[in-house]
């Protein structure tokens, strides 16, 4: 049985953080993704980067587009890191499950984020995620394709995984007044990450 921090992932964050900035490949594998996000987008929208990590790449990418980006993360270690390689930006140090930002914003970004809770606790993001997107605001998540956890090994430490299965999350979306645009098992334009892109119609 694996050992490590199942419940709270952003404390391995803690520990591997500097190992993470320097390992984290710096490729934008995820531009296809952000794109097709974006073209949806008006010019200058808000989007929040949940999960942002040290912000690079994504959340570098995004800025460079002149978009208006709000990093949010629960590890104050990676927080620092982002906050040295992007000054300028907002960093809200916050647990996703606690999000309450009294804020609404265009598109809301958890790439390889919001799959690193338990599927007890993903239920309720839809509910967060609603509260915090404009009409016609987009989602993008990535996930697993089965209910399950598994774990893997980043910087020497057992990190978690967990995800719901397509049903499951087809069934949250709707409840929650979302438009799946897309569904995409293992894409290979996005580095084989199972992405989902929805639209919240209010």
């Amino acid at each position: 049985m694996q050992t490590g921090e199942r419940q709270d992932v952003y404390k391995v964050y803690n520990k591997i953080a500097a190992w993470f900035s320097a390992n984290r490949p710096t490729g934008i594998m995820e531009k296809k993704c952000l794109d097709d996000v974006i073209a949806h987008l008006p010019a200058g929208a808000t989007i929040l980067d949940l999960g942002c990590g040290t912000g690079i790449p994504i959340l570098q990418y995004l800025t460079d587009k002149n978009l208006n980006v709000t990093g949010v993360d629960a590890s104050s270690e990676m927080l620092a890191i982002a906050k040295t390689n992007f000054p300028a930006t907002e960093f809200i140090l916050q647990d996703m499950r606690k999000l309450s930002l009294n804020r609404k914003f265009d598109a809301i970004i958890a790439w390889h984020s919001f799959f690193h809770l338990s599927a007890d606790d993903q239920p309720a993001m839809f509910a967060l995620f609603e509260q915090h997107l404009n009409v016609n605001g987009l989602l993008l998540f990535t996930s697993g394709t089965e209910h399950g956890e598994a774990w893997g090994i980043n910087g020497g430490e057992n990190l978690f995984h967990a995800s719901l299965d397509t049903a499951e999350y087809e069934t949250l979306l709707k409840k929650y007044h979302f438009k799946v645009l897309t569904h995409k098992i293992n894409d290979p334009d996005c580095d084989g990450a199972t992405v989902w892109i929805a639209q919240y119609t209010g």
